[in-house]
């Protein structure tokens, strides 16, 4: 582990790259035993949901081997600051989905096809995302680059564009190829919120309940109805999101370098 270490430490792009490839391959994982393992809906599948479980704690056993579990925002839950100030950007990217996505504001509450099983994949999915990319690939990059506002700002945007890359995955299902570029870059502008959320409360937990209660809400919108929104849609959808992205980098300018206090690396000129 120790190798592993200094390996994302002199070459912490292709640190992101490597965990970005294993995270792939948990998710070609998870697919196989949900496909072992159907259950009765189509979304949420058990094997699914156990490949997701066992992958986070896989995951969460590599970042507490690295000795990164409370640098990285594992052991705190977050003051109380940090979760009144996601209610704003979490209400207005609900608003911004369902309005971008279905036309309207109409939530069926009472959709049938919510299960217990389809909340849990939804939560479990959401938490891996955010293990994998704002903890530890974000994390990597902040040891290296710096808690200086331009080494945040490189760590932020570097790790959101790896977390769009893996939504690309998606023109294996099928999906039209125009829709899938256009979420890619929604994806892109929520990654950098979520970073930005987790850089400046110091926890992983906030990111992690906004981004799940967004997909939650995804859901609700128009996933359990089958809908496929047309890509005038999620174009619309990524504008409304490069706002909230944009307030996010603004805000980390005016952080101060925590690097003597953190724990964190010195700057390198890794790759």
């Amino acid at each position: 582990m120790k190798a592993f270490k200094l390996f994302a430490s002199q070459h912490p792009l292709i640190f992101g790259l490597v965990i970005t490839f294993v995270f792939i391959l948990m998710l070609v994982v998870s697919a196989v035993l949900g496909n072992l393992w159907p259950g009765e809906v189509s979304y949420g599948q058990p094997g699914g949901i156990v490949g997701r479980l066992v992958a986070i704690v896989l995951l969460l056993m590599a970042l507490s081997r690295l000795g990164w579990s409370r640098s990285a925002g594992f052991t705190s839950l977050g003051g109380w600051f940090t979760w009144l100030v996601l209610l704003l950007p979490l209400v207005y990217a609900i608003l911004a989905s369902t309005y971008a996505l279905a036309g309207n504001f109409d939530f069926n509450l009472s959709n049938p096809a919510l299960t217990g099983l389809v909340i849990l994949f939804i939560l479990t999915a959401a938490f891996l995302e955010e293990v994998a990319f704002r903890g530890l690939i974000l994390h990597a990059f902040v040891r290296v680059w710096g808690s200086t506002p331009r080494g945040l700002i490189k760590s932020v945007l570097i790790s959101s564009l790896l977390f769009c890359s893996i939504h690309l995955l998606d023109f294996l299902s099928g999906r039209p190829a125009l829709n899938v570029l256009l979420q890619s870059l929604e994806a892109f502008f929520l990654g950098v919120l979520l970073a930005a959320l987790v850089v400046r409360g110091q926890s992983i937990y906030p990111a992690a309940a906004f981004h799940a209660i967004l997909n939650l809400a995804a859901y609700l919108t128009f996933a359990s109805k089958g809908i496929e929104p047309a890509p005038s849609s999620w174009m619309l959808f990524g504008l409304l999101m490069l706002l909230p992205a944009m307030v996010a980098v603004y805000l980390l300018r005016g952080l101060p370098d925590r690097s003597a206090g953190s724990g964190a690396a010195q700057p390198t000129h890794g790759d």
